[in-house]
């Protein structure tokens, strides 16, 4: 089968969906498996039965992969903590993630590695999220001895919207609050990966030279657009811009690892590298830039779907679109499965699916390709994909937002070239302000300019009629 990688993505999922929905044994979907896979090895002359059977066989191990992720190991942090317990907790281990600051507090995912109680020690693993409330400088990797309460997180909403569920679909069940620095102890030795921690230094030194050159607004603007870090946004901004649909602009996607792909392999061209190592370097130039953007959902699929087109190219092969929208599909959720109950990897996926489904079969029934006006097909071309997009993602964005924004094709259609001027002009920022004050200038000059005109037109646009409404 030619796509054979989609279809085996659409059973996985189906089977994710069936065991999320219905009470199974784990053992039983285990045995299933287990009497699936040996029918498909004895079947494996008949092709129409050995298919049945790996497809089968895809939607068990959905399932069985959703079953396992429950599972937790014994030494897990969690099976330490009793329910409404006011114990005093001793937890060593190290930073997992960038501290991030909201408001008045300071947020990073701790990994433990040992736990105390009174005089008793033992090692443990688990994620713990962290709050402080007192600013304090800490970086991803520092080890740290932390002491205080363990508390498990509340459900403000029911169902998949709900705080709880959406830190355990990080594998997140605990939040310790840290009141003072005398609950922190600073340890000497470092935890973490090495590429991380030179991922997030890169990131670093290319936010300081944004905020070098621009103010606080169009800095935090650009930030999230290249660097996937929306901190720095102020809430009536990301207001104005869920209203009128156009959010999408302020994170990292497909767009930006291609603008990086296109850079990184224009240089090595100009170098005179070699085709080989020079789709392996821009590989690793993809998976660095993933890393610095904080591995969001949109980026790892955008950044599978690059790898698995640069290794068609490399050996020579056709690369379908389908099938690498489901390799980078079958990567998340084989990882963790419960990604498919969050609402940005749906909004992700869904969109591109939209898109290369629709867009062709739009096209053709319209027959663009007879229009020789090429400003006038390029208009058409952009309200298409735009309309193909937002006909994908209303559904989702209905059901978890309660809002239905109608302007949205109309703001995508004035807004993405322009999103696409910033980012372009934002890399070019990053890339040539690092050595050059005159170059940084014109380019920040420029990219302050457009963040202007984007903001302007995406106020004007949700002021007309009937733009949007919530429900």
């Amino acid at each position: 089968m030619k796509r054979l990688p989609f279809s085996l993505a659409i059973f996985y999922c189906l089977g994710i969906i069936l065991v999320s929905s219905i009470k199974i044994s784990f053992w039983f979907v285990l045995g299933s498996g287990v009497i699936t896979f040996a029918a498909a090895c004895l079947s494996f002359r008949n092709n129409r039965i050995f298919m049945v059977l790996v497809f089968l066989l895809a939607f068990i191990l959905g399932g069985l992969n959703l079953k396992n992720s429950y599972i937790r190991h014994n030494c897990h942090i969690n099976n330490f903590v009793r329910y409404k317990d006011n114990t005093i907790y001793n937890l060593s281990g190290f930073i997992d993630s960038d501290p991030e600051i909201k408001g008045k507090h300071t947020f990073f995912v701790f990994r433990t590695q040992g736990v105390q109680v009174d005089k008793l020690m033992w090692r443990c693993c688990g994620k713990v999220l962290v709050r402080m409330d007192f600013p304090q400088d800490l970086n991803y990797a520092d080890n740290l001895i932390l002491r205080g309460i363990l508390l498990r997180p509340y459900g403000f909403s029911p169902g998949s919207r709900s705080y709880r569920d959406y830190l355990s679909r990080q594998g997140i069940y605990l939040v310790m609050p840290i009141k003072n620095s005398l609950q922190i102890i600073p340890q000497l030795n470092k935890g973490g990966s090495r590429l991380i921690i030179f991922s997030l230094w890169l990131r670093s030194r290319m936010e300081q030279v944004i905020k070098r050159y621009l103010a606080d607004l169009p800095a935090g603007i650009l930030s999230a657009m290249v660097l996937g870090q929306r901190r720095a946004i102020p809430w009536l901004v990301n207001n104005y811009m869920v209203k009128s649909g156009t959010v999408h602009i302020l994170v990292v996607s497909g767009f930006n690892v291609g603008i990086v792909a296109f850079i990184v392999n224009l240089l090595l061209k100009i170098m005179r590298v070699r085709r080989k190592l020079r789709i392996i370097l821009t590989i690793i130039c993809l998976l660095i830039y993933c890393l610095i953007t904080g591995a969001s959902n949109p980026v790892i699929r955008a950044t599978v779907m690059g790898v698995v087109f640069l290794l068609a190219h490399l050996l020579k092969r056709d690369a379908d679109i389908y099938n690498c929208l489901a390799c980078a599909a079958l990567f998340i959720l084989g990882l963790n499965p419960r990604q498919l109950f969050d609402v940005g990897f749906q909004l992700s996926f869904s969109s591109v699916l939209a898109i290369i489904y629709l867009y062709p079969k739009i096209k053709s029934f319209l027959c663009l390709d007879n229009c020789k006006a090429k400003a006038l097909k390029f208009i058409y071309e952009g309200c298409l994909v735009s309309l193909c997009a937002w006909f994908g993602t209303m559904w989702i964005i209905a059901y978890n937002f309660r809002i239905v924004a109608p302007v949205t094709v109309l703001a995508n259609i004035l807004v993405v070239p322009l999103a696409t001027l910033i980012t372009l002009c934002g890399f070019s920022l990053v890339l040539c302000g690092s050595f050059s004050t005159f170059l940084g200038g014109v380019f920040s000059t420029t990219t302050a300019m457009l963040i202007t005109l984007l903001l302007n037109i995406n106020s004007a646009v949700i002021k007309i009629p009937f733009a949007y409404f919530y429900f």
